[in-house]
């Protein structure tokens, strides 16, 4: 009798387990509830505590029953059932062609000047004049320190007189370097921008090819997992964001972890450890956020394909302090600012973490779902994947499952969780333990690991859904699918041009020695301080220490002090200046919202102040002042 009731007790444990287990992935994927009834409030919106709840039920369970299976079905009847869902031998990868990856490439710069249209034909252009000059700065910069300039390489010339400027976003180090032999030719600068930027996506895809292509055994698999990554949605919510297109690195990172989950050896270990490293000198967000996701998906891939775990534990422990050695010269100047930066606070990441919900929020870009899907889309949490990526990755999880869609079932998970930020399971304990997480600001960024796995995914929904079809038939499904996966993605691209040369004035600045410069109209409001990008875009010409700046972060007092600066041109806000170091001082009229000749008026009467250059620029007056 005594056995009897153990058994209805474990069977009710086991009950309330699977509810409580659905009620946290139901509060994960909606952000739960909040409601009151009678006058009692009901609350569901942490995951932390059903998760705790079902630790405490599964260790009594455990104890009062370990020996019962789970809702007291037979142990051959699971065994049976995990034969149906999984089979170790789905899965197993194929071979690379030379033929057919050149077709992919090609198809590809096909689809790029379809869909890249607009932007090929107008190369000087971008989507606005913020983040792209910024861009722009940081690639001129470096290429400026290659050339020899004596400052050290993350003192930047904004904000003067603060140092490690570089370091208040990212470096770009890899990609900058990447733009310097066309600037050495002579290419202007928003071109050379404009190249790198195009080239993300189609390099992204390229390897994502090769990924594919490589993991399906199928070149037609490898090309449509190709054409979602390259033109993934996320890329056109982040058209403004050079470095967040420079994906090339982890699907070639996770390419060598298969080989080396494969044969243990540890070339492969050591090649996966440097695209983590190249990533994260080309995005330091993708190179923080990828390795946490790439850890999660080896370890099921290595179980679920009966690799000795021990045997990959050495070359992996290797490999990762290669990694680390490398990383440290771009860590040391972050850890070395991060005393004045500090780490992104808890209010400031949630606002930039997802909620499921927003994978239902399609850009403003996107010509298709724009304007049909959920609205309210804040920014940065436009994620909606698009249509055909889901409906082939479902195809691809039906049962039975190999080792390899597995893995990246689970990376999905890992990653879409990871996008929630402090909204989802994991993230509160990476900002915590994970070094560089708490320097993040944005994790709905881990999207675009998201979509790298679906890619993939897809890729073998692909396979599926063109097995057993022949000749026309499987031509006509191919074509189906890429136009389909085109139109998913149709971007609606408003394009700006970029000033080809800076004002004259700036020819004089550059033959004055020790010159410190302030641009104006100095925006005093926090939210504009984008307006400084074209300073940073025109000091191109100059490199001369500027007070303006932008960055994603400000340095401390930056807000005072220009605020204090709205009275210029007052005595004050010059005594001001002059404290600050600054020895010139500009004003752009065509950049004023409001006519200037007031300002040009009272800085010629100022006996503190001496005009150097005068220039027209845009059909509006340009001048240079010296401080006396």
């Amino acid at each position: 009798m005594a056995d009897r009731r153990r058994v209805r007790l474990v069977l009710v444990l086991d009950c309330l387990l699977a509810c409580l287990v659905a009620a946290a992935v139901a509060i994960e994927l909606t952000g739960g509830i909040f409601t009151s009834f009678g006058g009692i409030r009901v609350s569901a919106r942490s995951v932390d505590r059903a998760a705790f709840l079902a630790l405490a039920l599964a260790a009594v369970r455990w104890t009062i029953g370990a020996r019962q299976p789970p809702f007291g079905m037979d142990p051959a009847r699971y065994a049976a059932l995990r034969r149906r869902l999984t089979d170790p031998g789905a899965d197993a990868p194929g071979r690379l062609a030379l033929l057919p990856a050149v077709r992919a490439v090609l198809g590809l710069g096909v689809a790029g000047l379809v869909l890249l249209w607009p932007q090929l034909r107008r190369m000087d252009s971008v989507p606005d004049l913020g983040d792209p000059l910024f861009s722009i700065w940081r690639i001129g910069w470096v290429f400026h320190q290659i050339q020899g300039d004596p400052r050290p390489l993350f003192d930047g010339n904004i904000f003067h007189p603060d140092p490690l400027t570089l370091t208040y976003s990212d470096a770009m180090l890899l990609t900058s370097a990447m733009a310097a032999p066309l600037l050495a030719l002579g290419v202007h600068p928003v071109t050379v921008y404009n190249v790198l930027f195009v080239s993300g996506f189609l390099l992204s895809g390229a390897a994502a090819y090769l990924l594919v292509a490589r993991l399906t055994g199928s070149a037609r698999a490898g090309f449509v997992g190709a054409l979602v990554f390259g033109f993934y949605p996320y890329r056109f919510e982040h058209y403004s964001h050079l470095e967040l297109q420079m994906t090339v690195w982890m699907p070639l990172g996770l390419l060598a972890v298969h080989r080396f989950v494969e044969t243990a050896r540890w070339p492969y270990a050591l090649l996966a450890a440097l695209a983590v490293v190249a990533q994260l000198y080309s995005s330091m967000y993708y190179g923080v956020f990828f390795p946490i996701v790439l850890a999660a998906l080896a370890f099921v891939l290595a179980r679920q394909s009966g690799r000795s775990i021990p045997r990959l534990l050495g070359p992996s422990a290797v490999a990762a302090a290669i990694a680390l050695l490398l990383a440290l010269p771009l860590a040391r100047p972050y850890l070395a600012a991060r005393t004045v930066k500090g780490d992104r606070g808890h209010d400031a990441v949630r606002v930039f973490s997802a909620t499921a919900s927003d994978y239902l929020r399609a850009h403003e870009r996107s010509a298709l779902y724009g304007s049909r899907l959920l609205p309210g889309a804040r920014s940065e949490r436009a994620l909606f994947p698009g249509v055909v990526p889901i409906v082939l990755t479902a195809a691809a999880l039906v049962p039975p499952l190999g080792p390899i869609r597995l893995a990246y079932l689970a990376g999905l998970l890992v990653a879409f969780d990871g996008s929630l930020g402090f909204n989802g399971l994991l993230y509160p304990y990476l900002y915590e333990w994970v070094p560089g997480v708490s320097s993040m600001r944005v994790p709905a960024r881990f999207s675009i690991i998201v979509g790298l796995t679906l890619a993939v995914l897809a890729g073998f929904g692909v396979r599926l859904l063109l097995r057993g079809r022949r000749g026309w038939t499987q031509d006509a499904a191919f074509a189906l699918i890429i136009t389909a996966a085109m139109a998913d993605v149709w971007p609606r691209l408003v394009l700006q041009p970029v000033w080809r040369e800076p004002p004259a004035i700036y020819g004089r600045l550059a033959e004055i020695q020790g010159a410190v410069l302030a641009e104006f109209p100095l925006n005093t409001d926090p939210a504009g301080f984008a307006e400084n990008t074209p300073f940073m875009y025109f000091s191109l010409s100059h490199w001369k220490p500027l007070v303006n700046g932008y960055s994603g972060f400000l340095p401390p007092g930056y807000e005072a002090f220009v605020q204090r600066m709205d009275g210029f041109p007052d005595e004050p806000s010059i005594s001001l200046l002059k404290e600050r170091g600054v020895t010139h001082v500009s004003i752009n009229c065509a950049l004023y919202r409001r006519p200037c000749a007031d300002v040009l008026r009272t800085l010629d009467g100022l006996a503190s102040v001496r005009p150097v250059a005068e220039a027209l620029w845009e059909g509006a007056p340009v001048r240079l002042y010296e401080l006396r």
